[in-house]
């Protein structure tokens, strides 16, 4: 089973991917970067989507579940515009794929994985690293990815580390099948 983490972003996406193996569970981290200009054109702002977008799914669509992190808006949020197109083409693009997407706010990943809704970037890292030791957390990007693949995990009950905030997270959560009904009588 795999569960993926989505920091979506239009200049460093980070991306997480929780493996469940014979030996226990393990994730692997990425970034995607992009960059862009104020003034583009709405041609090189839709092929500058339409790239990353693609990457982003080049990793994610091969999970069981996704789990992006919600958007955020304010003023350091960037083009809203742009962030949402980015976010609606990925969530677009898995949902064809037909895997199943979940959306966690900024506040509850913070909440869930660190203990406080307003924790910092540095916290939240800290936090991860003792769940993950042997996870290199490059960038606060690859740390969010990571916690919302970890989220993804645990509420697919993969054997992973698990405190009780993080079964109590506040997100939208997708409705699966139940295994059992397609088990053969």
């Amino acid at each position: 089973m795999k569960t993926c983490g989505l920091d979506l972003s239009l200049t460093c996406t980070g991306i997480a991917i929780c493996i469940e193996t014979s030996r226990g569970a393990k994730m692997v981290t990425d970034t995607i970067t992009s960059k862009g200009k104020r003034a583009a054109s709405m041609i090189d702002r839709h092929a500058r989507l339409t790239e990353l977008g693609n990457g982003i799914l080049h990793h994610a669509g091969v999970c069981d579940l996704a789990v992006i992190e919600g958007l955020f808006t304010g003023p350091k949020a960037g083009s809203l515009t742009d962030r949402a197109a980015l976010f609606w083409f990925v969530a677009g693009g898995l949902i064809r794929r037909e895997v199943p997407v979940a959306i966690v706010p900024p506040t509850s990943l913070k909440l869930a994985i660190a203990g406080a809704g307003n924790a910092d970037k540095a916290a939240l890292a800290v936090a991860l690293m003792r769940l993950w030791p042997d996870v290199d957390v490059t960038s606060s990007d690859v740390s969010d990815a990571a916690g919302l693949a970890h989220l993804g995990a645990v509420w697919l009950g993969m054997d992973v580390p698990t405190l009780e905030r993080h079964r109590a997270v506040k997100a939208e959560w997708p409705e699966l099948p139940d295994p059992r009904a397609m088990e053969v009588a």
